[in-house]
């Protein structure tokens, strides 16, 4: 079994550019349809997420299209994203400029994390395991 995860934004462009902050890059695009892929790094699997452009949602009755307007989206949702050097992947998004809403910090789980939000305000954390000793 795999999962996956899809994420409907409002704008494509601003989430290309907030994951391709995180590593990711785009692998396939149709119209506003689009899979990135970050690569494998430290001992980690490739990661993948699809985005889908939300103007056709708005078109047509699906399930999502009464709370397209509602911010932020995916309330209740936490996607983890798990890096060899988060750090450095904080350093990096704090560069770009990204919304960090909660910083770096070591964890009693024995992680390292921060997190962010997305350009629709997705909740990602960005996560290490703590070195040992």
């Amino acid at each position: 079994m795999s999962i996956g995860v899809e994420f409907h934004v409002s704008d494509v462009e601003a989430t290309i550019a907030f994951w391709e902050v995180l590593g990711f890059r785009v692998t396939r695009r149709w119209e506003d349809w689009l899979r990135m892929v970050r690569p494998a790094e430290g001992g980690l699997g490739d990661a993948e997420i699809v985005v889908q452009g939300d103007a056709g949602l708005r078109t047509r009755d699906h399930y999502f299209t009464p709370y397209l307007d509602r911010e932020p989206r995916g309330v209740g949702i936490e996607v983890t994203l798990e890096v060899a050097d988060v750090d450095a992947a904080y350093a990096t998004a704090q560069a770009a400029g990204l919304r960090v809403v909660k910083p770096i910090q070591d964890r009693d789980w024995k992680a390292r994390d921060f997190r962010l939000a997305a350009p629709d305000g997705f909740f990602v954390r960005v996560s290490s395991p703590l070195k040992h000793g």
